[in-house]
């Protein structure tokens, strides 16, 4: 009877062993499957624009490959600092891995995005960069490069006659004051031809009224520089409204598709597109490289193009510009 308990206790240990074994196998496997857990936070709801948008699908399209936990958030406006300050420190409480951030403002997120790195969570910054150097990588265009295309190939155009306008996006974005950048360097010595630069808070509305002021208060004006999507948008806009299409050379920075469709209608003389989809997808690639403790680059450049009337149906140029038209 004795060794029949001995032999009953056996079993009961063996396979209260095997449970809690089993159970700790079921914790790893369920790790396993939920993947590095990174949050996104992007300067702007995806609902608002193009660019957003393609931002988020390669951002998904990462995800599915590098099997990420991803949790992704955005204030509605890209002006909104605030509430992404808000939403990295909520983002910091979660407790990711990483953290993939496309900073509202060149100085005032800076601070906050401090905190990610002081709580040892891994710091990607996407499209934007800040006042100093931080982050294990940048993923974004090389916006300098892109403002210099811009001035570059209004300055082969440039003359004594010569007037240019800059219509910007958000005064203190790093987009923003590196595309300026480029822009100037690129005109060399048709710099001086600049008129003033006004901005527009990434309102295409607003991005009208602004552009329609300043070619009522300064009619010589015969160049325009978009900076961004919405600047570049409300520039044409204007321009439209006071028929001026044949006097004004436009150049915008973007390619949504009414950017694409006012290019093909003559209003654009050429717009420099980024390549969003691009620009997502490696910042997930980066920040599963960071977790897993990889070796990448402190900067990855997404890429940009120039792109006229003369190119735009290339084939390179069309399977960036419309990336999910079916092949013939």
């Amino acid at each position: 009877m004795k060794s029949k308990n001995i032999i009953i206790a056996f079993v009961v240990v063996f396979l209260l062993v095997g449970g809690i074994m089993a159970w700790r196998r079921g914790l790893e496997d369920t790790y396993e499957e939920n993947g590095v857990s990174v949050v996104f936070i992007s300067k702007s709801s995806p609902e608002n624009n193009e660019f957003w948008t393609s931002i988020e699908e390669g951002v998904q399209m990462a995800v599915a490959d590098y099997n990420i936990d991803i949790t992704i958030m955005g204030p509605d406006a890209e002006t909104d600092t605030d509430t992404q300050n808000e939403m990295i420190l909520s983002a910091i409480d979660m407790k990711p891995e990483a953290i993939l951030l496309v900073p509202s403002d060149y100085k005032l997120t800076y601070p906050y995005a401090k905190q990610i790195e002081a709580a040892g969570i891994k710091l990607i910054l996407l499209d934007s960069i800040m006042r100093e150097d931080i982050g294990v990588s940048v993923v974004a265009t090389n916006n300098y490069e892109g403002g210099y295309k811009m001035g570059e190939y209004l300055r082969h155009y440039a003359d004594e006659y010569t007037n240019i306008g800059i219509v910007g996006h958000i005064k203190e974005a790093s987009t923003a004051i590196e595309r300026e950048r480029g822009v100037r360097d690129g005109l060399k010595e048709y710099v001086d031809k600049i008129v003033k630069v006004v901005y527009c808070n990434s309102d295409a509305e607003l991005g009208r009224i602004v552009t329609r002021d300043l070619l009522e208060k300064n009619p010589d004006i015969n160049m325009l520089v978009g900076l961004n999507e919405d600047s570049a948008r409300g520039a044409a806009k204007a321009i439209e409204e006071l028929g001026k299409g044949e006097e004004i050379r436009l150049i915008g920075f973007d390619n949504s598709m009414e950017q694409i469709r006012l290019l093909e209608a003559g209003i654009f003389d050429a717009i420099v597109a980024q390549k969003p989809l691009n620009m997502g997808y490696l910042g997930i690639q980066a920040a599963y490289q960071a977790v897993e403790n990889e070796k990448i680059p402190e900067s990855v450049d997404s890429g940009s193009v120039l792109i006229t009337r003369n190119n735009l149906y290339t084939k390179e140029n069309e399977k960036l510009l419309f990336p999910f038209r079916e092949e013939n």
